[in-house]
């Protein structure tokens, strides 16, 4: 059943999207009528129209369009609505449709929409729209989204001066067939527009993360499950429960974890050491939260329901209570802490093969909490780091420059096979001290050291993706991203073929290949090459979580973007549902196997 995704742009009628569920290419639907009433997210029966009907089609929405007539809030069925686009949700994120009508219709087929199946209209954020005059005496007024891509909603409130300036939460009660606009209620006032925690508020409604900040707070059953760690007794592993744990704190191991600067949620950490024969042993260890998080518990409960931690510029809401993911499951430095650690032996003589692969739960005692500036600079081979001590610079330096080397092989094994470098930029906010105000918006520069890091855990989540599909093959929580259906990179070939180059998306591996050569004509002109890598990115397909019982087989396993067999996410527990199921599905096939020695590795377990 197919569902409406957002026609995106300034358009002179309404459109939409469908995304349909065979993964066919998407359906443009123009105009009022032919909407019938869709909105964001729903799922509907739609009718392909022929090239003639499709014309027909967009001659009466344009009619349609210009014979609304002026009006106000207090007659919601003839308001102008210039600025409205009556589009819907985009249910598949990578398809990032063309603003002009013309192209849109180049390239998509044309349909209409017979009947709606299933509504998914959910509390919108919205604003009061006050007619030309400045009236407000009515009771009937329309309530603008936030959300462009939502249609008006027509409202009953009569202490209208109390919202004018505010944001509020609507609800959809129902669409009449003979009216311009849904129909609904006021729900509640979230705050006056402009206002911080309004503004967050907003963000959070909208994105169903959570009614407001306040409800984000941890339930007093979820704080009771809690370990105590205060001052007067801080939190300590039990003897009891370092049994089972491989003692990694005194073996000569250097732990260290890398991330960015402040943070109090480390997730992850890594070693490099040399083994005997030359070779080398790379771990990667992660937090256990499992041990705190018991499958059914009020804690897992509510992490499930929340699915990940929300970052913003300024703040965070956590997956899991503060005690767990800042202090005890986080692997701070100096402190002992549970990890679940994947380590192996590498050849470095043999383009850094694994000879072997162990997996278990592990006790770590993390040497630093090392951020990517001062990691880039023992990578680069300097002296001195400000942050490091000198004692322990040149083991951390040797261990840096020799994970770097073995990433940047296991780096280019991918890209020989399809992986794709598309464009992804991230900005960095800075604040004023006293006020909070936005001081400074910057493009957040790209270091080596980000892609080293990046490497080690792709290379875990895959080890421990063939891990738990060798142990629960019917079961097992992987992660793909399915191949891009060829029409969604039509604009991108037309672009480049007004430049002379020619894209060759048959598969990841001659994509590739295309941008390479799109970034050695484009030596010159840095522009173009971002252009083709964003236009790139837009074509693809969101990638998705999947129960391997629930597809084929291994064929349908795959992650395009990585060019990998296997994969799945398992080293962001403390902020990411996902990894607590996977971590959960590991350890049960650790139990059910004798996870003391080193497994044998083997092409089909590891990537290459």
């Amino acid at each position: 059943m197919p569902r409406t995704g957002p026609a995106a742009g300034v358009s002179r009628q309404p459109q939409g999207i469908i995304d349909r569920a065979d993964g066919a290419p998407s359906i443009l639907v123009s105009g009022r009528v032919a909407l019938n009433r869709a909105c964001p997210g729903d799922t509907v029966v739609v009718r392909l129209l022929t090239d003639s009907e499709a014309a027909a089609n967009n001659i009466a929405a344009a009619a349609a369009k210009a014979d609304v007539g002026g009006g106000n809030g207090d007659d919601a069925e003839s308001e102008s609505d210039d600025e409205e686009s009556v589009a819907v949700d985009q249910i598949d994120a990578g398809e990032e449709p063309i603003a002009e009508s013309e192209a849109l219709a180049a390239n998509h087929a044309s349909g209409v929409v017979v009947s709606v199946t299933e509504r998914k209209w959910r509390p919108f954020v919205a604003t009061l729209q006050i007619d030309g005059s400045g009236s407000s005496s009515s009771s009937r007024h329309l309530a603008v989204p936030v959300d462009v891509n939502v249609p008006k909603i027509r409202i009953h409130y009569t202490d209208i001066a109390a919202i004018a300036d505010r944001y509020f939460v609507v609800a959809i009660d129902g669409w009449l067939a003979d009216s311009q606009y849904p129909h609904g209620h006021f729900v509640r006032a979230l705050g006056r527009i402009g206002d911080l925690d309004a503004e967050i508020d907003t963000i959070l409604v909208e994105r169903q993360i959570a009614v407001s900040q306040a409800s984000l707070a941890f339930s007093e059953a979820s704080l009771r499950e809690m370990p105590v760690d205060s001052p007067l007794q801080p939190w300590c592993p039990s003897p009891d429960d370092i049994e089972g744990c491989r003692d990694l704190r005194d073996t000569g191991t250097l732990v260290f974890s890398i991330d960015p600067l402040g943070s109090q949620d480390i997730d992850d950490a890594v070693s490099m050491r040399p083994v005997d024969g030359g070779k080398l042993e790379l771990g990667v260890h992660i937090a256990d939260v499992t041990r705190f998080v018991a499958p059914g518990s009020a804690t897992d409960t509510e992490a499930q329901a929340r699915g990940t931690t929300v970052y913003l510029a300024d703040r965070r809401f956590n997956m899991i209570p503060e005690i767990l993911s800042e202090r005890i499951c986080s692997l701070r430095g100096g402190q002992d802490r549970f990890a679940v650690s994947v380590m192996w032996t590498l050849d470095p003589e043999n383009e850094y093969s694994a000879e072997s692969v162990w997996f278990g739960r592990t006790l770590i005692r993390s040497a630093c909490e090392m951020y990517y500036e001062q990691a880039q600079d023992l990578l680069d081979g300097k002296t001195g780091v400000n942050g490091i001590d000198p004692a322990m610079e040149p083991g951390f330096r040797q261990s840096i420059q020799d994970l770097a080397k073995a990433m940047r092989v296991l780096r280019e094994r991918r890209q020989r096979n399809g992986a794709l470098e598309l464009a992804s930029t991230e900005v960095k906010f800075e604040f004023h001290k006293e006020t909070r105000a936005v001081a400074e918006v910057r493009p957040k520069k790209s270091l080596e050291i980000h892609r080293v890091i990046e490497e080690a855990m792709v290379f875990a989540n895959t080890a421990v993706a063939q891990r738990i599909h060798q142990h629960i093959p019917g079961a097992a929580l992987l992660r793909r991203h399915r191949s891009p259906t060829r029409d969604r990179f039509e604009r991108l070939v037309k672009a480049a073929g007004t430049r002379g180059l020619a894209i060759d998306c048959s598969s990841n591996a001659a994509l590739a290949d295309s941008l390479r050569r799109v970034a050695q004509a484009a030596h010159s002109d840095p522009d173009l090459l971002f252009l083709a890598k964003s236009m790139a990115t837009l074509a693809m397909q969101e990638a998705d979580y999947f129960a391997t019982g629930d597809c084929g087989g291994p064929a349908e396993f795959a992650h395009y973007g990585l060019a990998l067999d296997y994969y799945t996410h398992f080293t962001s527990p403390i902020r990411r549902y996902a990894d607590i199921i996977v971590h959960r599905q590991l350890l049960a096939a650790l139990a059910g196997a004798e996870s003391s020695a080193a497994e044998p590795a083997s092409a089909s377990a590891l990537p290459v």
